[in-house]
């Protein structure tokens, strides 16, 4: 199976370094394409993988095409691609850009898969969303799990929640790292040296999720074994409680998926 790789920055490398395993085992062979002439030169000596120098180069013998470009040049890279799809598989992790608005821009017969990926991909451990397009097949199905399960934990949903999706796991690795800071910049309100409160804070947010991935249990669940009766945690959570903390929380996902919805409309 020949595949191609549209777009090569930091999603997109993500999904190069879980490919190259296959393609070293010769299970698939692999053309890249990168617009910018500096992050291609970056990524030929960092992989020692040549990429394509235009794009048709790139997609004339690939029978799956993966695109990792930002949602705004999406419009002009399905123009140039045009009649060029027709019945080979493409997927798209661009955020927002439904598959109805991909299928008018390319060739009849091009089956379409949309994918949202997030960062920890870049070390194997993301969450990724896909949903299969209206002409896509088992195999399809089947072939996309199996390039980028590498990249970490797949779920399948329909298309409508890719916007919800976006918004949770796409964009929620900012939420985490905003939390890191956040608790970081709090030890160092209190007393500790900044270098302290952030081996403290990575430590305590890391060790947590384990812990909680472990024992499998409900948040709540989780908090009530952390919360002495009028003890420091609970002085804590209501002055976290008192200024909304949830709400900001569920109000910024939700801010998320809107814009997820706007960015379909251009």
């Amino acid at each position: 199976m020949h595949c191609s790789l549209i777009g090569v920055g930091k999603m997109g490398e993500a999904i190069l370094k879980g490919l190259l395993p296959s393609v070293k085992k010769g299970q698939i062979t692999l053309t890249g394409y990168e617009i910018s002439p500096e992050r291609k030169r970056e990524i030929e000596e960092k992989y020692r993988l040549p990429l394509a120098y235009t794009l048709e180069e790139s997609i004339t013998d690939a029978q799956v095409i993966l695109i990792a470009v930002k949602p705004q040049q999406m419009k002009e890279l399905l123009a140039q691609m045009g009649s060029k799809t027709s019945n080979r598989l493409l997927i798209s992790i661009a955020a927002g850009i439904p598959s109805d608005f991909i299928q008018a821009r390319v060739a009849p017969g091009t089956r379409i898969v949309r994918v949202m990926p997030n960062t920890p991909a870049l070390i194997g451990e993301g969450a990724l969303a896909y949903s299969l397009g209206p002409n896509t097949t088992e195999e399809d199905r089947e072939t996309v799990r199996k390039l980028l399960t590498p990249l970490g934990t797949m779920v399948e949903v329909p298309e409508k929640l890719m916007d919800a999706v976006t918004a949770l796991s796409g964009s929620g690795p900012a939420y985490v790292f905003l939390f890191l800071q956040a608790l970081c910049d709090a030890g160092v309100k209190v007393g500790l040296p900044r270098d302290l409160a952030y081996t403290l804070a990575l430590k305590t947010m890391t060790g947590s999720l384990k812990l909680i991935e472990e024992l499998q249990e409900h948040p709540a669940r989780m908090i009530e074994m952390v919360t002495s009766p009028g003890g420091t945690t609970i002085a804590a959570l209501h002055t976290m409680e008192r200024a909304g903390f949830k709400g900001i929380i569920m109000d910024s996902v939700e801010a998320a998926a809107c814009r997820s919805q706007e960015l379909a409309k251009g």
